[in-house]
């Protein structure tokens, strides 16, 4: 374990294994403990690298500006890592995504979770799904904690649409636990700008093999992110999990150990 200075923080690391590098980036909703089972599949023959990202478990941050994207550079640079297969989930998907469009000398493979895509904008939400988002921001400012992580749990680990408890409990319980630690911090968030080059429109700057993960269950707009992909990116291969939502390695981690390994395989990285 270490830290990785960066401008106005400290960004908390986890390294183990040797090989060619995988880099591991956690869910909004999440800290480096989301990929406690990939991490010894892919330690047999990698060395794996989990980051919290600034504003998150153990890393450290004064509220400032900063972008997640250079964050991640910041920690190859750290580990004097050149290119590594960078795997990211959620906002660590869409940070990963940045970093193969802005840099794509520094990335061998991009594995992308159930993520965004920057600067895309998606229409057509369901009523439903709006109407749960906007009861979290009205709970949280409110302070309602628990019902603010009962509903996101709901939200993004069992699915907006499907119904509550979906999910197995063990995972259920792990994300809520994250979630209220992130959303009863009393330090403030630090403030994410958008990368300098945003991925939609520019995917063609992607040179490396991609993986799209998707779950069947997860919201509206990550869904349509990972078909925008899948379309716009020439080559990428795609997994769909038909149940799961916004966190398949955590519900069904055999099954996506299976894809990720047989995805590095495939591409000798």
């Amino acid at each position: 374990m270490t830290s990785v200075s960066v401008p106005g923080g400290e960004l908390w690391v986890d390294q183990t294994g040797s090989g060619p590098a995988v880099v591991l980036v956690h869910a909004g909703i999440a800290d480096h403990t989301m990929w406690d089972a990939q991490v010894e599949p892919l330690a047999a023959a990698h060395t794996v690298v989990r980051i919290d990202q600034r504003g998150f478990g153990r890393s450290r941050w004064e509220e400032q500006e900063y972008r997640r994207d250079d964050d991640i550079r910041a920690v190859l640079d750290h580990l004097d890592l050149d290119r590594a297969v960078l795997v990211g989930c959620s906002l660590g998907g869409s940070a990963c995504l940045d970093v193969a469009v802005g840099t794509p000398d520094r990335v061998s493979g991009l594995v992308w979770v159930c993520g965004g895509v920057s600067g895309l904008e998606h229409e057509g939400w369901p009523d439903e799904e709006t109407a749960m988002f906007e009861r979290a921001e009205a709970l949280w400012e409110a302070k309602e904690f628990d019902e603010l992580v009962e509903l996101e749990t709901h939200i993004w680990v069992d699915g907006p649409l499907a119904p509550e408890g979906r999910a197995p409990a063990p995972v259920r319980e792990h994300v809520a636990r994250m979630i209220r630690e992130i959303e009863t911090r009393e330090q403030p968030q630090p403030t994410a700008l958008p990368p300098e080059l945003p991925a939609s429109g520019n995917l063609g700057l992607v040179s490396c093999p991609v993986l799209v993960v998707i779950g069947a269950h997860d919201t509206h707009g990550t869904r349509a992110s990972a078909d925008y992909l899948s379309s716009q990116l020439a080559g990428a291969e795609r997994v769909d999990f038909p149940d799961s939502a916004h966190v398949p390695n955590m519900e069904h981690p055999e099954r996506f150990n299976e894809a990720l390994l047989g995805f590095l395989a495939r591409h000798g990285l």
